[in-house]
């Protein structure tokens, strides 16, 4: 009977080896967005009640695996709590792959490749207010970048936080609050 009860403890020990071992060999890619190399923040348009900014940011696949990036989106966050003059939302796509629907359009990377992500942010000015004089007082405002995807391992979720100065964005749309 102890027999049996060393080889039952042994066949687990062995199993959570092979576990371990095969959970570090297994193959994965690295896809993930590089914020430090973002280009400047641009302004796109802009209107009474409207401006849009843009700016690119690098993805790379730094693996030796392939990768399939599923899906990725921005998100702004700019609560109306701490800034109640405009609401922003944003939008992301590829720089190869523009699409005016919301849409990302999934893309295959293979190993050591690089894309890059347009990310696109409309601020909309609330309560009829005039959008130059509402970022005239702008706060900073961190965006926050979603890509989902799989490689040999599970699917994942990455994220990449952004913070986009409301001071850039004052200037790009015509000054800034100097009291």
């Amino acid at each position: 009977m102890l027999n049996f009860i060393y080889l039952i403890l042994g066949l687990c020990v062995l199993g959570a080896l092979v576990m371990i071992v095969y959970a570090y060999l297994k193959p994965t890619d690295n896809t993930c967005v590089v914020p430090d190399e973002r280009t400047a923040l641009k302004l796109e348009a802009i209107d009474h009640d409207k401006a849009v900014f843009s700016f690119l940011v690098p993805m790379r696949n730094t693996s030796d695996q392939i990768a399939a990036v599923t899906d990725a989106f921005v998100r702004p966050y700019l609560p109306q709590e701490q800034f109640p003059d405009a609401v922003c939302w944003g939008r992301l796509e590829l720089e190869t792959a523009r699409r005016d629907d919301n849409y990302f359009e999934a893309v295959i990377m293979n190993p050591n490749d690089e894309r890059n992500l347009v990310v696109t942010l409309v601020l909309q000015a609330r309560n009829g207010k005039d959008i130059r004089e509402v970022l005239r007082h702008m706060v900073d405002m961190d965006v926050c970048i979603y890509i989902t995807g799989v490689g040999r391992k599970e699917h994942y979720v990455r994220r990449a936080y952004i913070t986009v100065y409301g001071a850039d964005m004052a200037n790009l749309a015509g000054g800034n609050y100097n009291g």
